[in-house]
């Protein structure tokens, strides 16, 4: 039982790195496609069309009920996941940097997740928690700030991501959504409800260079909405939401790097700063969290407490 918990941790943890550098590119990507040719509504119809399509292949082949999809709980998720999570931070993208958009979604991501988990389960962190949460956040507020802001709008619009994707996390969780199900269901249920009103927004994609429409194609309808939603789904399963999102808190990291590589951003001393705090936060509430746990349960002798909180 403990090798099959020590598994489940260790590849949950693998996904959730995976998916760190997934989503820091996407980031990367979408800057890069926004400010050519694509509009946000451009970006957000191929990614959800090429998934669809994917995936409707795939549930036809393994006979997958798609009728059964269509719950209350299965689309509320997969638009939380889809639709209102990609639109918001586009647009925020668009008002805003790469940087600032890594910091703003996912350095609030673990923050919206415990909060949710707290008013809908009375669920609170533990004290090694809290200290990595709080570091998290002054780590992302440095960093936010070094890369000179943005605009109130950008940043309402990159809560609003954040809070859409925290609330998936949670609840699909909540709700016990299977692995399988969130797959099928996230680019099939968005692609049906997007396409749509895709139609009546500006939209630049007859007139889009082929190589750009190919590349969006790939990375936001395959890698982004397959194999990340994969991984994070995985992660959130075997770690639990606040812990697979504190993950997620790396992506303002890795986003500052490769804006500095592909982007030509470059790196300060505030940056630099507040990639060593974010570090020691992340250490704080994952590497702390165990020895704790470890440590509670030999005092009580009681071995249910170490199991109580490994599903945080």
């Amino acid at each position: 039982m403990d090798s099959t918990v020590k598994f489940d941790k260790v590849t949950g943890l693998l996904a959730g790195l995976m998916m760190v550098m997934i989503w820091s590119g996407w980031i990367i990507i979408s800057k890069w496609g926004l400010s050519r040719a694509l509009t946000v509504w451009d970006v957000t119809g191929v990614r959800f069309v090429t998934a669809g399509m994917i995936v409707l292949v795939y549930a036809l082949l393994s006979k997958t009920s798609i009728k059964a999809l269509f719950t209350a709980p299965i689309i509320i998720c997969s638009l939380c996941c889809g639709t209102f999570y990609v639109c918001a931070s586009l647009i925020g993208l668009l008002m805003s940097d790469a940087a600032n958009t890594g910091v703003i979604i996912n350095g609030s991501l673990p923050i919206m997740c415990a909060a949710i988990v707290f008013v809908w389960k009375k669920v609170r962190l533990n004290n090694a928690q809290y200290v990595g949460v709080f570091l998290i956040l002054v780590a992302n507020v440095l960093l936010f700030t070094s890369t000179g802001g943005a605009t109130i709008s950008a940043l309402l619009w990159l809560l609003i991501a954040a809070f859409a994707i925290a609330f998936y996390s949670v609840s699909m969780r909540v709700w016990g959504l299977n692995l399988k199900t969130v797959m099928i269901a996230v680019p099939l249920i968005n692609a049906l409800f997007f396409t749509p009103i895709w139609y009546f927004l500006p939209s630049n994609i007859s007139s889009a260079p082929l190589d750009e429409i190919v590349l969006q194609g790939i990375y936001q309808g395959i890698v982004v909405s397959i194999i990340a939603l994969f991984c994070m789904t995985y992660s959130i399963n075997k770690l639990g939401a606040v812990s697979a999102a504190t993950i997620m808190a790396l992506v303002p990291i890795v986003s500052v790097i490769l804006a500095m590589i592909f982007l030509e951003q470059v790196m300060t001393l505030q940056m630099f700063i507040s990639i060593l705090v974010c570090s020691f936060g992340i250490a704080c509430y994952s590497g702390l969290q165990p020895f704790l746990i470890w440590l509670k349960s030999n005092k009580k002798g009681n071995p249910k407490v170490a199991s109580k909180q490994s599903n945080r």
